[in-house]
């Protein structure tokens, strides 16, 4: 479109200079002919050049207007400056509130760490120290089923009773089986004891008669109490040496046939093995007295009672 308004601005110029020439060559300017050519051909380039130079203008004003219509106008260099440094203090805004966000963050964490390693060491410390306290606490002895003592014998429980406070007796000096039969009656109704059996000394021969008597006892009182024949004790001496041997016997026979529910306490061996001290071979002193009362609580469980 633009080339042909060039070409019709051309046609239009040399339409005009036309007539102009043709007077002066009529006027007899004939000198001046290729002057005059030269005059007008200067001037139709001459008019090209401006005809282009103005159509070459206005392409780059069409150009540069369409760019500066495709450019929004608020895209001016201030104002993307303006964007730049706004991007760039958000951005480095944004870094700062991250930087700062990142430490309080870190100053949180570590401060519920420090707390919880606090909160370990007092738990552990507190642990340590209740284990400590248990372990120092002794553990409390269950106490016995039976708190009362009551010993049934010959001579020598008349010994034990009197030289041990805090227990009862049914006893004889000089008493066998016979008195043993005879007292039946009265130590069966006894409920809620450790009932000690302590015969045989005086008729050390006669042990097939006393397991009978054992047998005899009543189902009921055995399951009412804690029922204990306590071994024929050792003596010692000229007089009363030899008879160890008929008790070890005594002792063997009975341990292996007492009835079910009645207990076999040795203390025989015991005295044996730790020694023991008489008054005349047969009969104790009250220290050994002692000693077996104190055998008879531990067996009962009754461990911290003094005799």
């Amino acid at each position: 479109m633009k080339e042909m308004e060039r070409k019709s601005n051309k046609l239009i110029l040399l339409m005009l200079l036309l007539p102009l020439a043709v007077v002066l060559i009529a006027a007899g300017c004939k000198k001046k002919e290729g002057e005059l050519y030269k005059f007008v051909v200067t001037s139709v380039t001459k008019s090209e050049s401006v005809t282009d130079s103005e159509s070459m203008s206005s392409e780059t004003s069409e150009i540069t207007a369409e760019s500066e219509s495709a450019v929004p106008a608020d895209t001016t260099a201030e104002e993307t400056t303006e964007e730049t440094t706004e991007e760039t203090a958000e951005e480095t805004t944004t870094k700062a509130e991250v930087k700062a966000e990142t430490k309080k963050t870190t100053k949180a964490t570590t401060k519920a760490t420090t707390k919880a390693v606090k909160k370990t060491a007092k738990t552990t410390k507190k642990t340590t120290k209740t284990t400590k306290k248990k372990k120092a606490t002794p553990t409390p002895t269950p106490k016995p089923k039976f708190s009362g003592y009551l010993f049934v014998g010959d001579s020598r429980t008349v010994g034990l009773d009197e030289a041990v406070s805090g227990v009862s007796s049914i006893a004889k000096v000089g008493a066998g089986v016979t008195y043993f039969k005879s007292i039946l009656s009265e130590v069966t109704k006894v409920r809620g004891k450790n009932v000690i059996f302590n015969f045989g000394v005086n008729d050390r021969d006669r042990y097939k008669d006393y397991v009978a008597v054992y047998k005899s006892l009543p189902k009921e009182f055995i399951q009412k109490n804690n029922v204990i024949f306590m071994s024929v004790n050792p003596t010692d001496g000229s007089k009363y040496g030899s008879w160890n041997a008929d008790i070890d016997k005594f002792n063997a026979y009975v341990k292996k046939n007492l009835p079910s529910g009645i207990k076999y306490l040795n203390t025989n061996a015991t005295l044996k093995k730790e020694g023991f001290q008489t008054r005349d071979g047969c009969h104790y002193k009250p220290v050994t007295y002692k000693r077996i009362a104190q055998l008879t609580f531990i067996f009962c469980g009754d461990k911290n009672r003094k005799p």
